[in-house]
């Protein structure tokens, strides 16, 4: 009940704690009285290229290997899972029913590359069907070579294996999805990961008060401290050491990430990784009634999963270190909030997989760049120290330009928050650093001419072949004209309708660095 609690609390707080990061955010953009940064100097921009070959093809290869990478992490810390589940409830030892198991817990590995990947919805049915239907295949052939091995004849009853297949895993995941589904939002796995930790080791406070009064008013020496303290009085005994710790566990999270020891998407998998070893450990320790190999099961788990992630990802080269990644800008018009996290996911997550992405924070996407470091500066009240307030502020951030890749592959998001006399400035600088554009100009009109200044800067400093625009019916295409003069004529413009329309976007971004 207390980890069921914790997922359900971790969900509300969460969308809490993006509100009021939003807010964090939106107020800072509007404070700061100085003067504007004056804009840098013209200078000859670097010439653009990932170094390579085609983008798209380190591309597929990269996802490729990511998808092998997690499917063999779960693989492997699924089996011992499988083998302590039968050993807990008995079931024997026949090869065929250890290695449907160990195939249940590896379908975890679909959420997490889903994550990893920014796939869509139809992409992860698709996913999910063609992943039960091969493991169904799987289990069903052992089955056959199980018997034929073993002197048994093999007739169509066997068949029976591949429904059995599916009903273990409703069993044994269920709980789990379902778990997974409330911190699957895209909007709240920057956040989930973070919140669920703190929540789920400071609300063991009250479960440990209760067993500690439970205890001590089975002892003569105990019992006058109970009555004395109440239960109140014990539960802020508990509380306050259990609150230290949830604190800095907090921290340590939030330093591992700016460390670069693990990504976002590590940090989210291992989270979802966590919430299925609790509900098995769960299932062997109420139906099982064995509490000693539930404990050894989740402590277990908890300590292998990370390190073979990591050597996965290192043994199948995932984890690299790249020299030259080609650095994507994207710019917008601010205020379409749903319409931009589209093609962020889109497009901007994509490029994380070929370079590292830059962009003026906002509040439109702050669900999309929300990371652990963030979350522990709003949580300090800190969220200060985020933005760009003088020249000096800029030039550490940008000699502190996160250009190298995760664990994972991926690179980062290198978000700049900035005040009304910054941005312009900052948003120059970001371009003089950029090897492709990416400026959604999507309603853009003569009543809402935000990004008029990005495109004017575009035009007089960088080669305009390496800018892409995103359209459609409501830009004005007049004013392109009038922004970007005789060099409209040399940027790529996509017709963006459909969120399906920006992969064409990426196509025409990833051109510009073959």
């Amino acid at each position: 009940m207390h980890f069921t609690n914790s997922v359900l609390v971790t969900a509300a707080i969460a969308v809490f704690v993006l509100w009021r990061y939003r807010q964090a955010i939106l107020t800072g953009m509007t404070q700061g009285a100085c003067a504007p940064l004056p804009l840098p100097a013209a200078v000859t921009p670097a010439v653009a290229g990932s170094g390579g070959g085609h983008p798209l093809a380190g591309e597929r290869s990269l996802r490729r290997r990511i998808v092998a990478a997690w499917l063999l992490t779960t693989a492997l810390c699924a089996l011992p899972m499988a083998l302590v589940y039968m050993v807990a409830a008995d079931f024997g030892k026949a090869p065929t029913y250890a290695l449907g198991l160990t195939l249940c817990y590896t379908i975890a590995a679909l959420p997490m590359i889903a994550a990893t990947l920014a796939w869509q919805p139809l992409r992860i049915l698709g996913a999910l069907i063609a992943m039960m239907l091969c493991f169904a295949g799987l289990v069903l052939a052992a089955g056959v070579i199980e018997r034929s091995l073993g002197g048994r004849p093999v007739g169509w009853q066997i068949l029976g294996l591949i429904p059995l297949f599916f009903e273990l895993a409703w069993n044994q995941l269920g709980m789990a999805g379902l778990f997974w589904l409330f911190s699957w939002p895209v909007r709240l796995r920057g956040v989930v990961p973070v919140t669920f930790a703190a929540v789920l080791v400071f609300g063991l406070a009250p479960f440990a008060g209760s067993r500690l009064t439970a205890v001590l008013a089975g002892t003569e020496f105990g019992t006058p401290w109970v009555l004395r303290l109440g239960l109140n009085g014990i539960f802020l005994l508990i509380a306050l050491p259990v609150g230290w710790l949830a604190w800095r566990r907090l921290h340590r999270l939030a330093e591992d990430y700016e460390a670069k020891r693990f990504s976002d998407a590590q940090l989210l998998a291992r989270t979802w990784w966590l919430m299925l070893v609790v509900t098995i450990g769960f299932d062997i320790l109420i139906a099982r009634e064995q509490a000693g190999i539930a404990l050894l099961l989740i402590v277990g788990e908890i300590l292998l999963f990370a390190p073979v992630n990591a050597w996965a990802l290192r043994r199948l080269g995932v984890a690299r270190r790249s020299e030259a990644a080609p650095t994507l800008l994207l710019l917008r018009v601010f205020g379409y909030t749903a319409r931009t996290e589209r093609l962020f996911d889109r497009v901007a997550s994509r490029w994380r997989l070929i370079g590292p992405v830059t962009m003026i924070a906002a509040p439109d996407v702050t669900a999309r760049t929300i990371d652990a470091g963030d979350y522990l500066r709003w949580l300090t009240g800190r969220v200060d120290e985020l933005f760009v307030n003088s020249r000096a502020d800029l030039d550490a951030r940008l000699a502190s330009l996160d250009l190298q890749p995760d664990p994972d592959g991926r690179f980062r998001i290198n978000e700049f928050c900035c005040r009304e006399a910054t941005w312009q400035a900052t948003v120059v600088e970001l371009m003089l650093r950029a090897d492709a554009v990416i400026m959604d100009a999507r309603g853009l009109t003569p009543a809402r001419r935000g990004c008029e200044f990005e495109l004017q800067q575009l035009a007089q400093r960088l080669p305009l072949r390496r800018v892409v625009l995103v359209v459609d019916a409501t830009t004005d295409r007049s004013l392109l004209q009038l922004a970007l003069g005789d060099g409209v004529n040399d940027v790529r413009l996509v017709e963006v309708r459909h969120a399906r329309d920006a992969d064409r976007a990426f196509d025409a971004l990833a051109a510009v660095c073959a």
